[in-house]
């Protein structure tokens, strides 16, 4: 029997990964805007080595995390919509209808979670080793204070890719006890 509880959870729990996954994607903007910024010659080397070591490029990474945005989006709506029917003590067809709808979003979120979660996690080993390639780009193309600015926010952004790789896990979880 599904609890009200457990279900709210789950909505709260999707809250938080779409708000993750949009907060990824400002990350990416962020360095596209960075590789921008970069002199010619370099820009098309950063870029080469961020699709070669993460999987996909910038633009690839946005369609990515707005996709795995909207799933969640659409899966806390639905999860929010079977909370209040329970809650409110909604016949069995309504609850039915509300649970079925809820297992209509999410299945392509469950049957693409292992591969976001490896996504995620080549993205993360990405950013771990970014600083020490941060700090071998010769002072001509990026001043001192600008590669003292990036190597200093990339923690940041480590934290936000274990987070959603997180958040992934955990509502793939919720998602298998509330709808199998």
């Amino acid at each position: 029997m599904l609890s009200t509880h457990e279900v709210e959870r789950l909505a709260r729990a999707c809250e938080t990964a779409a708000e993750s996954a949009t907060a990824f994607s400002r990350g990416i903007d962020d360095f596209n805007a960075t590789a921008e910024g970069l002199p010619a010659v370099a820009r098309p080397i950063v870029k080469r080595d961020f699709e070669a070591n993460t999987g996909m490029n910038a633009d690839e990474w946005k369609v990515f995390l707005g996709k795995l945005n909207a799933r969640y989006v659409a899966i806390q709506e639905a999860a929010t919509r079977l909370a209040q029917a329970l809650a409110q003590g909604a016949n069995e067809t309504d609850i039915n209808a509300a649970t079925t709808a809820l297992k209509e979003v999410a299945t392509p979120l469950i049957g693409g979670t292992i591969a976001a979660i490896k996504a995620m996690a080549t993205i993360e080993a990405y950013l771990e080793g970014l600083p020490a390639k941060i700090n071998m780009i010769p002072e001509s193309f990026m001043e001192t204070g600008v590669r003292d600015e990036l190597v200093d926010s990339v923690p940041a952004y480590i934290e936000r890719a274990e987070a959603l790789k997180t958040l992934l896990e955990e509502t793939d979880v919720q998602l298998h006890a509330i709808i199998e």
